[in-house]
């Protein structure tokens, strides 16, 4: 397996939402292609020292794999990988790095867990913005997800909210803090667990509520996630089978939950549903 690290300092002045728009095509560019295993990224952890560093300090890091170098060659070459970068290099001015290595650690030893992206969709009879209230409404979670037990808003702003979730995982009660970028005019919903559930390494995706027609709607559910092995759970690659499982099922409840809701909301409304 070969990984590709990619290094990024985006200017003070870019737009959140424009870097989680580069991200989000970069990352259905690699995924998309057939030609990419696993791809995921993160802002940089500042620490003090680097606003005295010399060279480049990160603001974001990505990474993704391939199964060898040939693979990683073909995706490269590709005519819509070079107009991709052309693109957002020429709107956002970043600059950047980047290494090809093989993993460092084997899958499931130390620190070096697998990085896996799923992507569920369903489609809902009731329009966008409905849709997307369903969505913005964490503190409605409880009633809406039958294993959350409770939904606690901690911070919310017209661009984020984070909140506690108390979740019932498979007989036990998780709890777990959420952070959620908030893109109102896309309909979309960027999340990151900032603290996680036991067995969970990174947990982020995004929800995104994308536009059929007047009354249709692309309900589209993202994970970029890993898995932690636990004492409950001290197999790596069984904790990885069990939160890939526990993702699948999850998503179509959740899917159809939020179907539900909005078609109820939109014909409570007396709009086509």
């Amino acid at each position: 397996m070969i990984v590709h690290t990619l290094i990024y300092r985006f200017p003070p002045e870019a737009d959140a939402s424009d870097i989680r728009q580069f991200f989000d095509g970069l990352r259905d560019l690699a995924v998309g292609s057939g030609l990419v295993a696993a791809f995921g990224w993160r802002p940089h952890v500042l620490l003090p020292v680097d606003e005295k560093s010399k060279g480049m300090t990160a603001t974001h890091v990505a990474q993704f794999s391939c199964d060898d170098v040939r693979t990683l060659q073909k995706f490269s070459e590709q005519p819509g990988v070079h107009s991709f970068i052309a693109k957002w290099r020429r709107k956002l001015n970043y600059e950047a790095a980047y290494a090809n290595h093989e993993q460092m650690l084997p899958s499931g030893i130390g620190n070096g867990p697998s990085l896996f992206h799923t992507e569920h969709t369903m489609t809902v009879e009731a329009h966008a913005d409905v849709v997307y209230a369903v969505l913005a409404d964490i503190e409605g979670y409880a009633r809406l997800f039958p294993p959350t037990e409770s939904s606690t808003l901690l911070e919310e702003t017209d661009t984020h909210q984070i909140a506690r979730l108390v979740v019932d995982v498979s007989g036990q009660l998780q709890s777990w803090v959420t952070r959620r970028d908030l893109d109102r005019e896309r309909r979309t919903i960027a999340y990151r667990q900032l603290e996680n559930a036991p067995m969970i390494e990174f947990m982020g995706g995004e929800w995104r509520a994308l536009p059929l027609g007047e009354n249709r709607t692309q309900l589209v559910i993202t994970h970029d996630f890993a898995a932690r092995s636990t004492d409950a759970v001290p197999s790596q690659e069984k904790a990885s089978a069990l939160l890939e499982a526990a993702v699948d099922r999850n998503s179509h409840a959740d899917l159809d939950a939020v179907r539900k809701e909005a078609e109820r909301r939109a014909q409570a409304a007396g709009t086509p549903a």
